[in-house]
């Protein structure tokens, strides 16, 4: 069996997918820079979140992976994976420390983020 045919398109598909999602989500975060501009973020955190979910969910629903389709999804999406959510967390370990700005409304949506990224 060659180690091209370890992943299903689908599940290239899933890897893809939650790429492109921390690629939407890193403006999002790094837009809140104060107050103000959390306050006015707050919505499009909210708007993304149902991403968030389907994507976790999509991730979750993965059965183990054969060793090669694992070796072949690491050297496909690994350092992709690495880059684009190390941004993610970089935002988010940013924002934590700011405490969100003291916003309420950013803060609520960050929550729930966060809850979801450690599902």
């Amino acid at each position: 069996m060659s180690v091209q045919a370890a992943v299903t398109a689908e599940i290239e598909g899933i890897f893809e997918r939650y790429i492109q999602l921390a690629q939407e989500l890193t403006p999002i975060l790094a837009a809140a820079k104060d107050k103000e501009t959390a306050d006015a973020n707050a919505k499009a955190l909210y708007d993304v979140l149902p991403k968030v979910y389907d994507a976790r969910t999509e991730l979750m629903k993965i059965e183990k992976l054969s060793p090669e389709a694992q070796a072949e999804l690491v050297q496909k999406y690994g350092k992709t994976m690495q880059t684009e959510w190390g941004k993610v967390y970089e935002q988010i370990f940013r924002l934590e420390k700011s405490n969100c700005y003291h916003s309420l409304s950013y803060f609520r949506q960050f929550r729930a983020l966060c809850m979801m990224l450690q599902q």
